[in-house]
């Protein structure tokens, strides 16, 4: 009896810690849970872009479900630029980034568009590292294909979530290629065939 009795005791002991622990968990949740305010996450949107509050224009702070995670939208200007940040609002995170700049050098843009080379002093205004004949080179390695065999339709530089970019597009045998090449890197951002 008396181990009944003390088997019953520690059987009642475990089912009152399992109860407990499970009481705790969703207070651990929701500590997890706890999301930045908005005004957090425009602390670190200009933190990011290394401005102050007092300095830019707030053009929206709004929220979105964004793949099922809500971000904050924060979108303020500073001197002819447009700046356009989501931030996860659960972490802090930022998301997605772009910066519109609105007076670019002309220069550079112009000679990509006529499928020129540019020169050295264009190159360093921009501060890209690799030419536009590189990029295309790059573009058309990756596809393999040589340059007697397309027919370009488009060689520019962009800006795309604040880096500059290359966009290269060109023809061969009725398909177009479409490039995005880092303008520091080198690297191929994204390409696409139709």
């Amino acid at each position: 009896m008396k181990k009944i009795a003390l088997a019953t005791i520690i059987l009642v002991a475990c089912i009152s810690l399992i109860g407990c622990n499970k009481s705790s968990t969703p207070n651990n949740q929701n500590s997890n849970n706890s999301k930045i305010t908005m005004e957090q996450a425009q602390e670190i949107a200009l933190k990011h872009a290394k401005l102050t509050s007092d300095q830019v224009s707030f053009i929206k702070t709004d929220t979105e479900l964004e793949n099922g995670i809500e971000v904050y939208n924060i979108e303020f200007s500073y001197e002819n630029k447009e700046y356009d940040y989501k931030i996860n609002s659960a972490n802090g995170e930022i998301v997605e980034y772009d910066s519109d700049i609105e007076d670019y050098d002309i220069t550079q843009q112009q000679a990509t568009k006529e499928n020129k080379s540019v020169t050295p002093n264009n190159q360093n205004s921009n501060n890209s590292k690799i030419t536009v004949e590189k990029a295309k080179e790059i573009s058309l390695k990756h596809a393999n294909l040589k340059d007697n065999q397309v027919v370009f339709d488009k060689t520019e530089m962009d800006y795309d979530n604040g880096v500059q970019v290359y966009d290269i597009e060109f023809h061969y045998n009725n398909i177009e290629y479409n490039y995005e090449i880092d303008a520091n890197t080198g690297n191929i951002l994204s390409y696409s065939q139709d």
